[in-house]
């Protein structure tokens, strides 16, 4: 925001309201000439982009965790299959039993979706950029931003909040652009969202805490509920894994459905196909993390090296005879060699991939568990990062409280000055003229 270099005076007495703004202009003009704060913005941003590239590592690791744990001494000959699309099955561990399971999904699981009230534009300042604190709590996680005369748009609300974790996009309906924010499916993820600050800010975003809240609730947050074979079940997400054993259920719409598991020897091919499947996608996704930023790529190459030393010591050969190769980190299938390999001998096929832990899918399943695991690679990069991102906030929380000290004060002496009681600059002429603001920052 630019500060006026008028000399007029903002005449006797200032009021209230004017003392507030010239406050206002004191603070963002002193905050934009302050290199420490610009620096801490530019570190909390770097940690926040870390953050979010490691919640993304963990979360292909965990997909492919499971995928991998599908695959094991009790379930390689397995299958699981429903009987309508409201409900899909797949195996997920070695617990999987024969059976049939009557399912009855009676409510999906939702996500909580808030809307601000629309404005005009998407790219105009909202309030007067002072500097102000959003705070978003839900059940398990609380996260904070800063928005000040640099991002006080829509589109800088929400990029501060997509690089703080959250879910959030400007949209467009009829009546304007407003701030969409999404929040994570289960009924105790609930927002509360805190404002500090800015007043219109506050008029803009503040959600359910006790007082009127300036965001509507689209869509209520919720969990997922269901009867499995008599047995009521509830989950926070649409993937159901604690149902029926060594099972998991993605549930798709309400209705009722019949998931049998079943021994299959044909599965073995299948299951061998998703494990390929899995492993690419899972280094697709990592890949796709990598972004030239030193700290976020050396996390995503201790986790590669750590899921290839499996593959390093898996025997190449044994591999070769049933139809898997290595190629620039993926591996290729040739379905025609595997279908030959089972057909000779299920048994050794089986046991390749499982083997009382010691088979490649354990192995693999094992060691991506470990990286997102306490005290593995993505989990203790995490915390570390959280901790600088926290000690670098109480920092600028610090540089910010000055600063607003400083403005107030100044804001008061040029109150004082326009009303005639101090702060006068006399010039050539002889002729005393009252200072403006931008003199007493000058």
């Amino acid at each position: 925001m630019t500060i006026s270099t008028s000399t007029s005076s903002p005449g006797l007495g200032a009021t209230s309201g004017s003392l507030s703004d010239l406050y206002t202009s004191a603070t963002q003009s002193l905050l934009a000439r302050n290199p420490a704060v610009k620096l801490i913005d530019t570190q909390l941003q770097r940690d926040n982009a870390r953050l979010s590239s490691l919640g993304r590592m963990a979360l292909a690791l965990d997909g492919f965790r499971n995928a991998a744990g599908g695959l094991s001494a009790a379930g390689m000959d397995m299958s699981a299959s429903s009987s309508s699309k409201a409900v899909e099955a797949s195996l997920s561990g070695a617990t999987a039993t024969a059976g049939s399971h009557t399912v009855e999904v009676r409510q999906l699981a939702q996500a909580q979706q808030l809307a601000s009230k629309a404005l005009p534009a998407r790219d105009a300042p909202v309030g007067s950029g002072a500097a102000t604190v959003i705070k978003i709590d839900t059940g398990s996680a609380s996260r904070s931003l800063r928005i000040d005369g640099s991002n006080n748009t829509l589109d800088g609300i929400a990029k501060a909040m997509r690089d703080a974790g959250l879910d959030a996009e400007v949209v467009q309906d009829g009546k304007g652009f407003a701030l969409k924010l999404t929040g994570s499916s289960g009924a105790a993820n609930g927002m509360r969202i805190s404002v500090s600050g800015d007043p219109a800010l506050q008029g803009l975003l503040s959600y359910g805490n006790g007082g009127n809240s300036a965001m509507t609730e689209k869509a209520a947050a919720q969990d997922a509920q269901l009867v499995v074979d008599g047995k009521t079940v509830t989950a926070s997400t649409n993937k159901v894994d604690n149902a029926i054993a060594g099972v998991s259920l993605t549930l798709g719409a309400v209705g009722k459905s019949e998931v049998q598991v079943a021994r299959d020897p044909s599965a073995i091919a299948a299951n061998v196909k998703s494990l390929v499947s899995a492993f690419n996608g899972m280094g697709s996704q990592l890949a796709a993390l990598r972004s030239g930023d030193p700290g976020s790529d050396s996390a995503l190459n201790q986790v590669t090296v750590q899921i290839n030393q499996v593959l390093d010591a898996a025997d190449p050969k044994a591999l070769a005879e049933i139809g898997i190769t290595r190629k620039s980190g993926a591996l290729v299938l040739d379905e025609t060699k595997l279908k030959a390999a089972i057909a000779a001998d299920p048994d050794k096929v089986t046991a390749l991939f499982a083997n009382g832990g010691k088979g490649l899918a354990e192995q693999l399943a094992k060691r991506a568990g470990q990286q997102i695991a306490t005290g593995g690679t993505v989990a203790s990069q995490a915390i570390a990062v959280k901790q600088d991102a926290d000690k670098l906030s109480d920092k600028k929380a610090k540089i910010v409280d000055t600063v607003n000290r400083q403005a107030a004060m100044l804001a008061q002496q040029y109150s004082l000055a326009g009303s005639g009681i101090g702060g006068s600059a006399l010039f050539g002429n002889g002729q005393v003229k009252p200072m403006s603001l931008f003199d007493f920052m000058a």
